[in-house]
């Protein structure tokens, strides 16, 4: 292959197979054989797996991070300079062995032949491999293909090369597969034939037969296996035991190693992905359990603040909120986004984010407990104790939700219960570890892939997924990236303060009782309607007394709802106008409880907020008690003077219940 590729007059390369032919093999050996014969004029020959890769970075920086990971002394400032992987990839001075563009979503298939070719300049070496099937739609659909490269398609492993692959493997003597061999010369069209056609089955056929206990011959059996598939799937399924047989790790045998895969398998089909890290996997228990800590958390809240029943509502809307908001970063992948992580290994990544998701629980809890705490104080006039108090608990409930809803959290909560299940284990890494030094998976950065695709879709039950990577490789985030990982915890935090505020807001601001006219001198009453979108939907009430000179006016005035309220305040706006420089002097009495009088000059035209000039020195609860205005012209000039009283009314308190909860008395601010 080296020769074949240094003879091509543009020295690229395309290859082509069936799923199992061998195309993965044939780059790794390339790259390898092209190193042991590397001279210094030409590039370097690196391998790169293609799954990883998405539109959003360009391809030059995507091979440049790689490059950087695998070899982390190129970071060496002082000795390299600065950038040195990219000025490597701009220099021709790598030659990218690009394995599985068929592993990408079939969508970006041809954007990633469009970005291959523009990144790789002519003359320099380049190797690309994809299934067949894959590569030919996306020509055929889209006219896009490697405009430099040469492509080849692997053949199918013929009987007498399959014969000597396997005599080969076998010990001396070992007369099991005598009939076999005799199959595969005899009938070279058989479904036998066909089955061991791939490398990928010669190698499974040879794994799953080396013990010599086992016989080879079952695979002549007809009846059992009438089609190529069934012989395929008969030595996946043996792929397994036979690898686990030799496995040094007593604790797990072959058909555990067997269900953990299945289900990492699962996870992995679920997810659309070839790729498997450590915070895909999920439980159905943990997205519940994520909106339970949220909901009991608020939901406490809000039963100590306005009883048993808004509490539950609250705690109901702000778990399902909560819920949601984790099940829709899940799907997603979402939980990890910085982009050196696929750089590193499972290991790595899985203390960093256990750091990121235990700060981003404190900050969560934080917030909260000071916001919680805060309200209390500065809206409902608690005391500190008790504020501090509430705060801290309904803050650390909101942080145990924002652990558990993290991706460290997601992954322990669910590792704990697959465990728990027996369909994990719980040294997960340590089964990984195991699992790729057998040879079953391989590892990219910070994910795992199943050597064999075949073997992932036996384990799933389903075919391939339509490939995504489960590392974030968009650079789009810029320098904010570090900053997505806690995005899911504020977006949770932040609409359950909304829905604080909006509940206090709503409780403190519709409490105002009109008030009308009963008995003494009668106001001419007037209703002026509101135009335009800022209006409300109710006119605007006014009252008006005529004022002459010397004279005194005394209203009596009757709530149009009592029913056991404490008002706080007066409501509405008074001026006075008509006659320059006069002055009224204004008594306002609820019940037993008389305000300090104050005057309303003429000057004052533009209306007095009563609720900020005359609050109430304490809360007054009316039951058979009246209201009642006083009013008496304090100058002497002979013109009539109008007092106008706009929107009359009282502000009850609207917080009264959960000020009694915290046996806190509304005060004059009250509002």
């Amino acid at each position: 292959m080296p020769e074949f590729l240094r003879s091509l007059p543009r020295r690229q390369l395309v290859v082509l197979g069936a799923p199992g032919a061998g195309k993965s093999v044939l780059a790794l050996l390339l790259a390898w054989d092209l190193l042991e014969s590397w001279q210094p004029s030409e590039p370097v020959p690196v391998l790169l797996s293609l799954s990883s890769w998405r539109p959003s970075i360009g391809m030059r920086d995507w091979m440049a991070q790689h490059i950087k990971g695998l070899s982390p002394g190129l970071a060496d400032r002082r000795r390299f300079g600065k950038d040195v992987a990219t000025r490597l990839v701009d220099g021709g001075r790598v030659m990218p062995v690009l394995d599985g563009l068929d592993e990408l979503p079939a969508a970006l298939h041809a954007s990633a032949i469009d970005a291959i070719d523009t990144a790789v300049a002519e003359g320099v070496q380049l190797l690309v491999t994809c299934r067949a099937t894959e590569y030919e739609n996306t020509v055929r659909k889209t006219g896009r293909y490697l405009t430099r490269a040469a492509v080849v398609e692997l053949e199918s492993v013929k009987p007498a090369a399959a014969i000597a692959y396997l005599e080969h493997s076998k010990v001396e003597g070992d007369r099991r597969w005598g009939g076999v061999f005799g199959a595969l010369r005899g009938e070279p069209d058989s479904v036998l034939a066909q089955a061991l056609s791939s490398p990928l089955m010669l190698y499974l056929a040879r794994t799953t037969y080396q013990e010599s206990s086992t016989d080879p011959g079952e695979l002549l059996d007809r009846r059992r296996f009438k089609t190529r598939e069934e012989i395929e799937s008969h030595l996946l399924d043996g792929y397994l035991p036979a690898v686990y047989a030799e496995s040094s790790d007593p604790h797990c045998g072959a058909e555990q190693a067997s269900r953990y895969l299945a289900v990492i398998a699962r996870q992995m089909q679920r997810d659309g992905t070839f790729d498997f890290a450590w915070w895909q996997i999920n439980s159905l228990v943990t997205g519940p359990l994520v909106g339970v800590a949220f909901g009991c958390g608020w939901g406490w809240f809000s039963h100590a603040l306005f009883g048993p029943a808004l509490g539950i509502v609250t705690g109901v809307v702000t778990g399902l909120l909560g819920y949601i908001a984790h099940a829709r970063i899940r799907a997603k992948l979402e939980q990890v986004y910085v982009t050196e992580d696929s750089m590193h290994g499972p290991r790595a990544t899985l203390p960093r984010y256990a750091r990121i998701s235990v700060l981003s629980s404190l900050g969560a809890a934080c917030v909260t407990g000071v916001a919680a705490a805060g309200w209390l104080i500065g809206v409902l006039e608690a005391g500190p104790m008790a504020a501090w108090r509430h705060g801290a608990l309904t803050g650390v409930a909101v942080g145990v939700a924002t652990l558990l809803g993290s991706a460290w959290g997601s992954y322990q909560v669910s590792r704990t219960w697959f465990s728990l299940t027996r369909r994990l284990p719980w040294g997960l890494m340590a089964f990984l570890d195991n699992a790729h030094g057998l040879g079953v998976l391989r590892q990219t950065g910070a994910v795992h892939q199943f050597r064999h695709a075949r073997l992932q879709e036996q384990l799933s039950g389903e075919i391939s997924p339509s490939a995504r990577s489960a590392v974030e490789t968009s650079s789009s985030a810029g320098r904010w990236k570090l900053l997505l990982p806690l995005l899911p915890s504020a977006a949770q935090v932040g609409l359950a303060m909304a829905g604080l505020m909006a509940v206090s807001v709503y409780y403190a601001g519709m409490n105002d009782v009109r008030l009308d006219f009963l008995s003494g001198d009668k106001p001419s009453i007037g209703f002026t309607p509101c135009v335009g979108p800022s209006c409300s939907i109710k006119p605007t009430v006014e009252m008006e007394w005529m004022l002459p000179r010397r004279a005194s006016r005394y209203t009596t005035l009757t709530p149009g709802r009592t029913d056991g309220l404490s008002f706080i305040r007066w409501n509405g706006t008074v001026s006075a106008y008509g006659c320059a420089t006069a002055s009224v002097e204004v008594t306002l009495i609820v019940g037993d409880h008389s305000l300090a009088p104050f005057v309303v000059d003429n000057d004052d035209s533009s209306g007095i907020l009563l609720k900020d000039k005359a609050p109430l020195p304490h809360a007054v609860r009316l039951e058979d008690q009246l209201v009642s205005v006083g009013l008496r012209r304090l100058d002497e000039r002979p013109c009539d003077l109008v007092f106008r009283w706009a929107n009359p009314g009282l502000g009850w308190d609207g917080l009264e219940g959960p000020r009694k909860r915290f046996d806190i008395a509304a005060s004059a601010t009250s509002s």
